[in-house]
């Protein structure tokens, strides 16, 4: 539930005032900082601030992954919540500049853009099973 509110935030959020010319890249960093402190990868103390009231929604799901999950799979789940923050990013230019992207460009992104690598990486949480890794050819 978490990630399909994220990215309705994306399209409709309100943020600070200095961070308007760059809407998504400043969601992104200020998002990807407070997940990664809340799945205990960050190294760090302190707690940064929810980028938004939505966002902090995350601190509820990341205490049960951290309880059992490892630190390679909690890396894991990062790491494929950045890739699809990151072609969210990407798709969000496209509308910021009212063009379509070309057909491979599509392509390049579409499956980033659906989370699916996160859902795959949460399947080993709530079944307690590993599932195997994608092999760059």
């Amino acid at each position: 539930m978490w990630l399909f509110l994220w990215d309705d935030v994306v399209e409709d959020s309100v943020i600070p005032s200095s961070a308007k010319d760059n809407k998504v890249d400043w969601l992104h960093e200020n998002a990807l900082r407070y997940v990664k402190f809340h799945l205990g990868l960050s190294g760090s103390d302190v707690e940064p601030p929810s980028p938004t009231k939505y966002c902090a929604l995350f601190k509820h799901c990341a205490g049960p992954l951290r309880e059992f999950s490892t630190e390679k799979e909690l890396t894991r789940f990062y790491e494929t919540l950045e890739e699809y923050m990151t072609c969210v990013g990407v798709e969000s230019q496209y509308v910021a500049a009212k063009e379509l992207p070309t057909l491979q460009e599509y392509w390049e992104h579409r499956l980033g853009t659906s989370s699916v690598h996160t859902y795959c990486a949460l399947t080993e949480y709530v079944f307690y099973f590993l599932l195997p890794r994608q092999t760059q050819n």
